[in-house]
């Protein structure tokens, strides 16, 4: 049972791919965007890509949130202004990551 509890593996494709893109000034539609289709994920899912985020930018749920309610919406000023600075403020940390992570 407790098999079926362990964390999926995470791309680390998929998380550079994130970082480079947002080191390169990506708003939200297109991080959340690459997420969905590096997973061939439907428009409507949001589980992974909260997940995505919390890993690739060090955030929490608390700071990610924002983007369940914001997907499906045009809203994309007022969840940049939410969670573009949120990936800013950590950006030493997932920076710091890089040399670390394996390559597929």
């Amino acid at each position: 049972m407790a098999d079926s509890l362990a964390e999926p593996e995470l791309k680390s494709e998929l998380i550079r791919d994130l970082r480079d893109r947002a080191e390169q000034g990506a708003r939200v539609r297109d991080l959340v965007g690459c997420v969905q289709s590096g997973l061939a994920l439907k428009e409507t899912a949001v589980l992974p890509v909260l997940w995505y985020f919390t890993k690739a930018f060090h955030l929490t749920l608390r700071d990610v949130l924002p983007i369940r309610e914001w997907l499906g919406t045009d809203s994309d000023q007022e969840i940049d202004a939410l969670i573009l600075p949120a990936i800013r403020r950590t950006h030493a940390q997932w920076a710091a990551d890089r040399p670390n992570m394996n390559t597929d």
